[in-house]
């Protein structure tokens, strides 16, 4: 089993890992890395360390953006296989992710005629994902409830406890059999925690700490 860490190292945002078992690549979250204008530009266009089309699932933690927002770049650049979320995940990406999508195409728009209104002569940039790319990512999400195990790839069992940091979001335990190591147990936070409201309650693993 390998880990990779391929964004959110040493920073907070654009967050990606890719986890390597049984022959198979998992990618946790796909985050959009949000920083100045061109830097995060260069830094969301491609996938530098893996090929999308190579990735066998996603297991998407919550919806912000830094966890979320790269997921229509992904499909885009060839990635075919599910992406595994709660229900009010699935439902806040398919308001959300349209959204970044406008945001980049009107942010191109704007950086492309100030450019040749003041006479700069370079080539324009684009936006890395459509409103259409963000419909087609849609296509390829699986909803599943906390508390209920289901496999994702050969060997690998997940199951999302409420993470009480937005709604919709999970803490991420992954059951594994690991082939060359046996079996072991991992579990990603992806953002835990938050105001406890009628909307984001105590976060499950919390409660069993406290209470078993």
């Amino acid at each position: 089993m390998k880990i990779h860490f391929c964004g959110a190292a040493g920073t907070t945002t654009g967050s990606q890992h890719l986890l390597e078992v049984n022959g198979c690549r998992i990618l946790l979250d796909c985050g959009m890395y949000q920083g100045r204008r061109e830097e995060a530009w260069h830094i969301n266009k491609d996938f530098p360390y893996f090929s999308p089309a190579e990735v066998d699932a996603v297991v998407l933690s919550h919806a912000h953006i830094d966890h979320s927002g790269n997921l229509p770049n992904l499909v885009k650049q060839g990635f075919q296989g599910n992406i595994y979320s709660t229900f009010a995940t699935r439902d806040l990406c398919q308001l959300m992710l349209a959204d970044a999508a406008r945001i980049q195409e009107h942010d191109c728009a704007f950086i492309n005629k100030m450019n040749k209104r003041r006479g700069i002569h370079q080539p324009d940039v684009y936006p890395t994902y459509s409103e259409q790319d963000a419909e087609r990512c849609m296509r390829q999400f699986v909803n599943i409830g906390y508390d209920r195990p289901i496999p994702v790839v050969p060997g690998v069992t997940l199951t999302f406890y409420d993470a009480g940091h937005i709604l919709g979001a999970a803490q991420v335990c992954l059951d594994i059999e690991d082939r060359e190591d046996g079996r072991s147990v991992s579990c990603f936070p992806g953002m835990w925690g938050g105001e406890i409201t009628n909307y984001c309650a105590i976060p499950s693993l919390f409660r069993m700490w406290i209470f078993c």
